[in-house]
């Protein structure tokens, strides 16, 4: 289905963040939809079975009634998860703050930020993101045409030869 380069049969497992809005600026505990992470899960796993895909609404799917503590874990919680991650892919149809510093935690961090969002004009989605796609269906063709692959393995080689 998916052709590799000689190149890309070289990549190594490597883990993917999926970051997007959950609450947005609901001030209730209503939800934005969470359909988009089957959508970017299933286009990544299809493309790369060697990834690795963690998702925060699978890791706490009752987050809206942890009481306070436990809401404070699991936000600090994801943001290392980013950090620590191989890739960030950030869905931000409309503004979102908890996106906004997983983004920037992933950036600082050295990972690889793609961002899914109309709001390419906005500073964080230009300046924290490595790329920024329009929509799903533009981040859905970088991920066949193997854009993730590549710049993995170009993370990785760099990674080895800075020992």
């Amino acid at each position: 289905m998916f052709s590799m380069t000689r190149d890309e049969s070289n990549l190594r497992s490597f883990t993917v963040f999926l970051s997007g809005i959950i609450q947005g600026s609901y001030t209730d505990d209503g939800l934005h939809a969470q359909d988009y992470r089957d959508a970017l899960r299933e286009v990544i796993a299809a493309v790369h079975p060697e990834a690795e895909v963690i998702c925060p609404v699978e890791l706490n799917p009752d987050s809206s009634e942890y009481d306070e503590a436990v809401s404070r874990a699991a936000f600090f919680e994801e943001i290392e998860l980013a950090a620590s991650s191989d890739v960030t892919v950030a869905y931000a149809p409309v503004a979102t703050m908890g996106t906004a510093v997983e983004m920037y935690r992933a950036y600082t961090a050295g990972a690889l930020v793609y961002t899914i969002s109309p709001m390419a004009r906005n500073w964080a989605v230009r300046f924290l993101s490595t790329e920024v796609f329009a929509d799903l269906s533009e981040f859905e063709i970088f991920v066949k045409g193997g854009g993730v692959g590549r710049a993995v393995l170009n993370k990785q080689h760099k990674n080895e030869s800075s020992f």
